[in-house]
């Protein structure tokens, strides 16, 4: 995990340069959402990828989520369950605020801070 893509503290007022927030849906795992600034975010079941979806339902090497300014992209890095987006199955898509993200057996929700 990197300083760019980290669950939310007590103070979200601190995190000047977030863009987006990635929320976690089922709260069955510790941390529920993941601050999005410019970068790449890597999503997987591998401990130093920045957010982590530990279950064997998720790729160790899933998807990756690009922000760029405005523009937010997901790709699927081939996995073997797939990234669908509101329900549908995708290889790379942009997103949007609203979007329902399904990786495995988990469902993000993204929301434009």
């Amino acid at each position: 995990m990197n300083q760019d893509t980290q669950p939310i503290g007590d103070d979200i007022n601190i995190y000047g340069e977030v863009k987006y927030i990635l929320t976690l849906i089922d709260s069955s795992i510790k941390s529920t959402s993941w601050l999005l600034n410019d970068g790449v975010h890597r999503i997987g079941r591998i401990n130093d990828y920045e957010i982590l979806l530990d279950d064997i339902t998720v790729s160790r090497h899933h998807g990756i989520v690009t922000v760029n300014d405005n523009l937010i992209e997901i790709k699927d890095e081939e996995s073997t369950n797939g990234i669908f987006i509101n329900g549908e199955l995708i290889k790379d898509m942009k997103l949007k605020p609203g979007d329902r993200i399904q990786i495995g057996k988990y469902i993000l929700l993204l929301v434009k801070v």
